[in-house]
């Protein structure tokens, strides 16, 4: 079972389940912490919600980084494996992270299936999260709030600082949820480009 299977699935998945597609955004690769990592499938609604896979190919060496990363950010997270790599990420990953098996049926269809399912990400970083808007989009959170006075050319770190500082958590990850759902559509490989790059 190759990745490009397992997401194929997934994709359609979160689709099926989340079908208005203006207040739901399915995405491959949103790249988190400046594109120190990416989030293989991401669902953009009410919530934030990142999907790692990981097929029988992968091995789980980077997944400490990617825990790391997924935890500043996402509202969930979920690992997406393979029963090869479903009791070693089963103990891996944090108790509030889900794990989801992929199967084969005798088609060769890929099934998945709830191990565990997510809980809310007990601890986010309003940085991490402030850090998933371009600069423009940063500036004009700001101007919309009458925030930006002195800041027209400020860089993307004094603006991002600046929301931080002046909005609470919950308003800064609806005003980010936003701006990605507005973003234009993409081809799967050229969906994101890295936070803050323009």
């Amino acid at each position: 079972m190759r990745d490009i299977e397992i997401r194929s699935a997934l994709i359609d998945q979160l689709r099926s389940e989340h079908p208005d597609p203006v207040d739901n955004r399915v995405w491959s690769e949103l790249s988190l912490c400046l594109g120190a990592s990416r989030v293989d499938v991401c669902l953009i609604n009410g919530a934030l919600t990142g999907f790692e896979i990981k097929s029988p190919r992968d091995n789980l060496t980077r997944l400490p980084s990617q825990i790391e990363h997924y935890n500043l950010v996402l509202d969930f997270a979920s690992i997406v494996s393979t029963e090869k790599h479903a009791n070693k990420a089963m103990g891996a990953v944090p108790e509030w992270w889900g794990v989801m098996c992929a199967t084969q049926d005798a088609d060769s269809r890929v099934r998945l299936h709830w191990e565990r399912e997510p809980q809310h990400n007990p601890k986010i970083d309003p940085l991490a999260v402030a850090q998933l808007l371009w600069r423009d989009e940063a500036f004009e959170e700001l101007s919309e709030r009458g925030l930006h006075k002195g800041l027209s050319k400020a860089t993307r770190w004094v603006l991002w600082d600046r929301l931080v500082e002046m909005l609470p958590l919950d308003e800064l990850q609806a005003a980010v949820r936003a701006r990605l759902k507005a973003r234009p559509s993409r081809t799967t490989d050229e969906i994101h480009r890295p936070c803050g790059v323009k």
